[in-house]
């Protein structure tokens, strides 16, 4: 059994809170390359009681353009919530979020002995902004603290944006101080911060960014790439309008730009530069096509690798019925191995398209093939494909069946999940779902072993049926 609440405290203020929520209902994540990756995969955020009002822990120039935070608050670190409490609301020009949540999941299936075995993972993340001058400039400050057990980390910090009312300049910045301690006792303290400054015209674009963040630096709340490095960027575009009546009409915009980027990475021992000149066109339809070639190098483990790729890109409303596009890129890249890394060459190729005939049937389908080798001497190293599918009918506007179908051949997993719905009325639904996960394996030794020559068999199976009941009052 499961118990959330809202409470409107005034018109502006609200508090919710939740007691072993449920969120089987959400649809599962599509799959994503997870072979060869130096920086963690990004999993956006689809559970309701996480997703209302999460604008509000928005960090300035968080999550913007190529910035090594995506999220100063990502509450996919929540994993299993047993309860969880928000109040959010604004008085006056200050809008403000405070969240506190218990996850069960980060003290679950340690090894014995482990200083966290059994001790959930509390999160407390308070927020407040105050805007001034324009509605696009403001002032914020955030803290966020997280305790399990023995260890805890607290981060403290500060952003702000200004943009000036009828002026295409606009600067942001944050900055965030963090302290932590780890199970053992050992104390770390760490530095980050961000500062992006660009003018945007109907005519150019452009927009440079440094930021820095200590070795040392954690933040259980976030989401980001990597620590101990300092970079900077600039970009530059400039837009092109060809007449309405000439013969390339249907193109509405070409911006040629350039992408320059440097940075010392000091956990990797060596600098990062990253070059990419290329060509967007904006097209009528709907239309998008985006060409550019990324050369420079990177270093990995002490060594420097070598980048060089050609990249494409489109998509397009083809009919009312159908849009879709793909994308291909090709060219040098890492095998991210701490051991023994090495030069490669990877090619990459993707379509997608939604089909929608009618106002009731929506499908989505997406295929992307990856393949890598060794650049000396040209050895396959792997060959995947992704398909991820789904597809929605809207029986009425009360009942609603949904079906996902996904496999990865580099998992050897096969994932299949139904979903039907009815709604007697906003917030009372009647939910029944099915879920099964096949993969590869051959049980052995009492236990099930991974097996690439076994057939998919099913590894997991799951029948819900959920009521979920709003009263209000």
């Amino acid at each position: 059994m499961g118990l959330s609440g809202k409470y409107g405290v005034t018109s502006t203020i609200t508090i919710d809170a939740t007691v072993n929520p449920d969120f089987s209902q959400v649809e599962s994540d599509a799959f994503q390359v997870e072979v060869n990756q130096r920086y963690p995969i990004f999993f956006s955020e689809k559970r309701p009681f996480f997703m209302e009002n999460a604008g509000i822990f928005n960090l300035a120039g968080v999550g913007d353009g190529d910035g090594n935070m995506l999220a100063a608050v990502h509450t996919r670190r929540i994993v299993d919530p047993i309860a969880g409490g928000k109040v959010t609301g604004s008085l006056g020009h200050t809008t403000f979020g405070v969240l506190t949540a218990v996850d069960q999941a980060a003290g679950r299936d340690l090894e014995a002995g482990d200083p966290l075995d059994g001790h959930d993972k509390v999160f407390t993340i308070g927020r407040a902004q105050t805007t001034f001058f324009s509605p696009g400039s403001y002032a914020g400050a955030i803290v966020s603290a997280t305790t399990q057990g023995p260890a805890s980390n607290t981060v403290g910090g500060a952003d702000v944006s200004l943009h000036k009312r009828n002026s295409a300049l606009q600067m942001t910045g944050m900055a965030l101080y963090s302290s932590a301690t780890a199970a053992d006792g050992r104390h770390t303290q760490g530095l980050a911060t961000l500062w992006t400054a660009g003018m945007s015209t109907r005519r150019y674009d452009v927009l440079g960014q440094v930021e820095h963040y200590d070795r040392d630096f954690q933040m259980d709340s976030a989401f980001y790439n990597r620590t101990g490095f300092t970079s900077g960027w600039g970009f530059g575009g400039y837009s092109f309008y060809p007449a309405a009546k000439s013969r390339f009409a249907f193109i509405k915009r070409v911006v040629p730009f350039v992408f320059m980027q440097g940075g010392q990475d000091r956990v990797q021992h060596g600098s990062d530069v990253l070059a990419v000149p290329g060509i967007r066109l904006h097209m009528a339809r709907q239309g998008f096509f985006r060409a550019d070639y990324v050369g420079g190098h990177e270093p990995w483990v002490g060594q420097r690798y070598q980048r060089g790729r050609w990249r494409a890109f489109g998509n397009a409303q083809f009919f009312r019925w159908l849009s879709g596009g793909g994308n291909v890129n090709d060219g040098y890249a890492t095998y991210y191995d701490e051991v023994d890394p090495f030069q490669g060459r990877s090619r990459n190729l993707s379509a997608f398209a939604t089909i929608q005939p009618n106002a009731r049937l929506s499908e989505q389908i997406e295929w992307q093939h990856v393949d890598f080798n060794r650049a000396d001497t040209g050895a396959d190293v792997y060959d995947l494909v992704i398909v991820n599918s789904r597809t929605t009918y809207q029986f009425s506007r009360r009942m609603y069946a949904r079906l996902i179908a996904q496999h990865d051949t580099s998992s050897h997993r096969l994932l299949l999940d139904a979903l039907a719905s009815y709604e007697l009325r906003p917030g009372t639904v009647f939910f029944a779902g099915y879920g099964s996960l096949r993969e590869r394996r051959t049980y052995q030794d009492s236990q099930w072993k991974d097996d690439e020559l076994s057939p998919l068999r099913e590894s997991r199976r799951g029948l819900f049926l959920k009521a979920s009941y709003l009263y209000r009052f």
